[in-house]
């Protein structure tokens, strides 16, 4: 079923006794009772340190928990003049369509800048706001990606697939285009709720590869910004990463057939500019079934022994 809107009718009637403001930070979340807190208040506490002049409103995006995650996200009191919002999107499950309601609330408030977090963090700190925001509000770039420190079995997707791919066709040298924390203008927010994509794998795990790609070749001015280790709940690669590989794969190869033309002008490579923290800390280790990766591999290659 397509939905013209991802935003519920109390959302809506929330956004429109704010009017509008000047920064938003959307959460997506789902079952994340034990993190959102954390994540809040480090939103909170940034906003009020770096922008405390501003209009800001925090956007809970939740897929439906049945948990206490919104209630945590409720009760937890944010700084004076601050706004907050906990909302269960509509349309498919999956991150895709809890960004598309950040969009929208982006859109409606007419923000100059927007910014999202994952909800699951437990490195964030105040100052990933100022690292995110301060390219767009004070530099003039329209699109903020991640630079993390992350533990060598981190990131899977993005080492083995999506940074290659993303810089070889595109020329572009963003180390996380899939990293899950962002910043963007307003405008940009606006052109992606434009797009017809919200019950494709865009709604799902496609979207933040769908994002950077969509702010590349559309000529979006781009830089990436420091923020330092990243910790929280990271995903086994032997029991987690299926659905989430089949989608950013899926979405990464349409994108392809869709900017063929623009990515065969390319040439080479370039670095973007980067902002932020100049020092990180270790990441934390992260433990790897072996021997199910292994078995997973004999399973695969019987099931497709003829493409090897």
């Amino acid at each position: 079923m397509k939905y013209d809107s991802a935003i519920r009718a109390y959302t809506s009637k929330r956004l429109e006794e704010i009017e509008s403001a000047d920064i938003l930070v959307g959460i997506p979340c789902y079952y994340n009772e034990n993190t959102i807190s954390h994540v809040v208040r480090m939103v909170s506490h940034g906003l009020a340190k770096h922008y405390r002049d501003r209009r800001c409103v925090i956007f809970i995006a939740d897929g439906g928990s049945t948990d206490d995650t919104r209630d945590v996200a409720k009760d937890f009191e944010i700084k004076p003049w601050q706004e907050k919002v906990v909302s269960i999107y509509r349309g498919p499950a999956g991150k895709g369509s809890a960004f598309r309601s950040i969009f929208e609330a982006a859109k409606r408030l007419k923000v100059s800048a927007c910014m999202v977090v994952d909800s699951d963090l437990r490195s964030i700190t105040n100052d990933w706001v100022k690292y995110l925001l301060e390219p767009i509000l004070e530099n003039e770039y329209e699109f903020v990606c991640p630079v993390y420190s992350r533990y060598k079995y981190d990131g899977t997707i993005t080492n083995n697939i999506v940074y290659n791919l993303t810089r070889t066709l595109y020329g572009l040298r963003i180390r996380q285009p899939i990293g899950g924390d962002f910043a963007f203008v307003g405008e940009l927010a606006a052109h992606y709720i434009e797009q017809d994509v919200w019950d494709t794998d865009v709604a799902r795990y496609g979207i933040d590869v769908w994002m950077t790609t969509n702010a590349i070749s559309n000529n979006f001015k781009i830089c990436q910004s420091n923020l330092g280790a990243k910790i929280h709940d990271a995903k086994d690669p032997s029991e987690s990463l299926g659905s989430m590989f089949q989608q950013v794969v899926h979405t990464l190869f349409v994108l392809m057939e869709q900017n063929e033309a623009w990515w065969k002008a390319v040439k080479g490579s370039r670095s973007v500019p980067t902002f932020g923290l100049e020092k990180f800390k270790e990441p934390e280790a992260i433990q790897v079934d072996l021997d199910r990766l292994v078995s997973e591999y004999r399973t695969g290659f019987r099931q497709f022994k003829g493409l090897y």
